[in-house]
């Protein structure tokens, strides 16, 4: 039996990955269907972890809370003559804007994708949604067993 610092788990949206000093399960789901995959460490050659660029999404929802600022506080009037009803639909559309572009943007800086490439078929495994520290900490777990066998 594996002890807590022999053995490490990560789960995301479609399946589980469970590493330990031996071998690697991977438990993946998809359309109804449930696979269990048990791989030896010899056999993967590498497990990368996957990170989405945040930077559009972090561009548009500065873009659209600084509309939505100088809506509200009209700083430009001498430029820009809002009435109260303009206003009122210039910031709620820019706070709207703010907060749908904010979601990804928190998406994916919490969460990545955990590739596995191993020698047999198949010969990549993608497990979505892992909370970042869990797929770092398999990342370099895994690396420290391969590197030890």
């Amino acid at each position: 039996m594996p002890t807590a610092e022999e053995f490490v788990d990560c789960r995301g949206v479609n399946g589980s990955i469970s590493l330990s000093k031996e071998k690697m399960v991977v438990r993946s789901e998809g359309f109804g269907l449930v696979q269990f995959r048990e791989m030896p460490l010899d056999k993967i050659t590498a497990v990368v972890v996957e990170r989405k660029g945040v930077i559009p999404f972090a561009i548009l929802t500065i873009l659209a809370a600084t509309v939505t600022a100088l809506a509200w506080y009209n700083p430009l009037w001498f430029l820009f003559n809002l009435t109260q009803q303009d206003t009122l639909i210039i910031t709620t559309a820019g706070l709207s804007a703010a907060v749908v572009c904010a979601i990804p943007t928190l998406f994916r800086l919490l969460f990545v994708n955990v590739l596995v490439r191993s020698e047999g078929e198949p010969n990549a495994l993608i497990i979505r949604f892992v909370l970042v520290r869990r797929a770092k900490r398999l990342a370099r777990r895994f690396r420290e067993f391969s590197s030890t066998s």
